[in-house]
C-alpha cells in the first residue's frame, strides 16, 4: 500500500502545483511504466483525494500549528486522511503505510506524519462536527466556487455541489454506421450488462465496467461520450450534404458523432497540435473520414478557404465547471479571475466562427460550463451586438434537467449549455 500511496501523493502534489491531472497521470503512467492494477489503485486514490481535499485541507490546518514545507509530506498526510475518512482500509494500516511512506521521502517526517495521522483518529468526532459548519471543508470546494453556485442556483446549489463530487456514470454512444442500437443492446445483454436506453444513440451502463470488456470498443461500435454532449448533434439539424464545421474539436467525440448520424462534409479545427493527434485516433477507430485541420479559430480565419459553412459547431473552452466530478482537478485549479477570461475568448470564438457561416445556417454554441458569465451572458451580448443573429428556441428531451438552455449536472448528464443561433 504504501507505494500506491506514494505515487499518488506525488501525483497529487504535481496537481497542486498547478498541472493538468490527466496529462499527469499519462506522463506518469508512462515513465514509470505502472501495471494497469496498480494504476487502478493509484487512480482511486489520486481522484479520492482531490475530491475531498477540502475536507483534508481543513483538518490539516487545525492538526498542525506549521504545515512541513516539504510539499510531498503534506501530500501525503492528504492522501491518508482521504483513505481514514472514507474508511477505505483498516486505520492502523493506512497510519502505519503512510510513515512507512513517509519514511522513504525523508526520515525526519515519519514522526510528524504519523502525529498528524493518529491525532486525526483520536480526534475525527469533533472534527467531523467542525466540517459541518466549513462549507468549504463540508462540500470540498474553493469557497469563491460554492458562492458563486449558491448566487446562481439558489434552490439547487447543493445539489450541484453534490453532483460534482459524485462518480460519473458510464454513458456510451452507439456509432450508427458499424451496427444498430437494437442489435448493441443484444450484445450486451448476452453478457448480462446492466443498462439503461437514453435516447437516440446513448445507454447508460449501470455498474461500470473496464473498456476491455465493453462489447464492439475496440472496433468502433460505440465510444464513451456524456448524454449531454451527445445531444450536441441532433440540435444543429443536419441535413445531408451539408457542410459543417467543427470549430474547437478536440477530443473529436462531437465531431465523430455527427458524421454517424448524417453524412455530411465536416471540417474539424483544432489549435492543439497535440490534442488534433486525439481527433485523428478516434475518427480512425470508429472508421470515419473527414478533414482535420490544427488551426485556430480567430478574425480573418487564414486557414478558411472562404466556402460558407451550412452548420457550425461551437464547442468553446471555458472552466469545465460542469464537468468536475470526470475532471475533479479542475475545483482546485480553477481561480475566480478565469471566469473573465473565458468570457471574452469565447465572445472572441463567437465572432470570429459567426463570419464563417452562410445565411439561413445555424451554429450551436456550446460549453461544459455552468456559470452564466460563460454561457448566456455571452450570448446576450454577442445577440445584442450582431444584428444578423437571431436565437431559436431549444427543444430538449424529457429526460434531461435544464433551465433556460442551461443543463444543470444529473445522473445522466453533466452541466452543459446550449444556445442555437440563425444567420438572418
Amino acid at each position: 500500500m504504501k507505494e500506491a500511496q506514494l505515487t499518488a501523493a506525488k501525483i497529487v502534489k504535481f496537481v497542486l502545483e498547478g498541472n493538468n491531472l490527466n496529462k499527469v497521470l499519462q506522463k506518469y503512467s508512462n515513465e514509470h511504466k505502472i501495471n494497469p492494477k496498480d494504476l487502478s489503485q493509484i487512480k482511486d486514490l489520486v481522484f479520492g483525494t482531490l475530491r475531498s481535499y477540502g475536507k483534508t485541507k481543513f483538518i490539516i490546518k487545525n492538526l498542525v500549528k506549521k504545515q512541513p514545507t516539504n510539499l510531498l509530506i503534506l501530500a501525503l498526510i492528504h492522501v491518508a486522511l482521504f483513505q481514514l475518512i472514507s474508511n477505505r482500509s483498516n486505520s492502523y494500516t493506512v497510519v502505519d503505510q503512510a510513515v512507512s511512506a513517509s519514511n522513504m521521502v525523508n526520515r525526519r517526517h515519519t514522526a510528524f506524519t504519523n502525529g498528524v495521522l493518529r491525532n486525526f483518529l483520536r480526534k475525527k468526532i469533533k472534527i467531523f462536527k467542525e466540517i459541518e459548519k466549513n462549507e468549504e471543508a463540508k462540500y470540498s470546494y474553493q469557497a469563491w466556487w460554492i458562492n458563486q453556485i449558491k448566487k446562481e442556483y439558489p434552490k439547487s446549489w447543493k445539489d450541484i455541489l453534490d453532483i460534482g463530487n459524485s462518480h460519473p456514470a458510464l454513458i456510451i454512444r452507439i456509432n450508427l454506421k458499424k451496427i444498430s442500437i437494437n442489435g448493441y443492446i443484444r450484445k450486451i445483454e448476452e453478457k448480462n450488462i446492466e443498462h439503461i436506453v437514453l435516447g437516440n444513440e446513448a445507454i447508460l451502463i449501470k455498474n461500470p465496467i473496464p473498456l476491455d470488456s465493453l462489447p464492439g470498443f475496440y472496433e468502433g461500435e460505440v465510444s464513451i461520450q456524456d448524454y449531454g454532449a451527445q445531444l450536441a448533434s441532433h440540435l444543429l439539424d443536419l441535413k445531408k450534404n451539408y457542410s459543417v464545421l467543427d470549430a474547437c474539436a478536440a477530443p473529436g467525440g462531437k465531431a465523430c458523432h455527427m458524421t454517424e448520424i448524417e453524412e455530411i462534409k465536416l471540417t474539424a479545427v483544432e489549435v492543439d497540435k497535440q490534442r488534433v493527434q486525439k481527433i485523428i485516433e478516434n475518427l480512425n477507430r470508429l472508421g470515419h473520414s473527414f478533414k482535420v485541420i490544427n488551426a485556430e479559430i480567430k478574425t480573418g480565419n487564414s486557414w478558411w478557404d472562404k466556402k460558407l459553412f451550412d452548420r457550425i459547431l461551437l464547442d468553446a473552452p471555458c472552466t469545465a465547471s460542469g464537468i468536475v466530478r470526470r475532471h475533479i482537478d479542475i475545483k482546485w485549479l480553477r481561480r475566480a479571475n478565469d471566469l473573465n477570461y473565458f468570457h471574452e475568448k469565447q465572445f472572441e470564438l463567437l465572432r470570429a466562427s459567426w463570419e464563417l457561416l452562410k445565411s439561413k445556417g445555424k451554429l450551436l454554441y456550446v460549453t461544459c460550463s455552468i456559470f452564466e458569465i460563460e454561457n448566456r451572458l455571452v450570448i446576450d451580448r454577442f445577440l445584442n451586438d450582431e444584428k444578423t443573429a437571431n436565437e431559436i428556441k431549444i427543444k430538449f428531451p424529457k429526460n434531461v434537467n435544464v433551465d433556460d438552455n442551461q443543463l444543470l449536472p444529473s445522473l445522466f448528464h453533466d452541466g452543459l449549455f446550449y444556445a442555437l443561433l440563425q444567420k438572418k
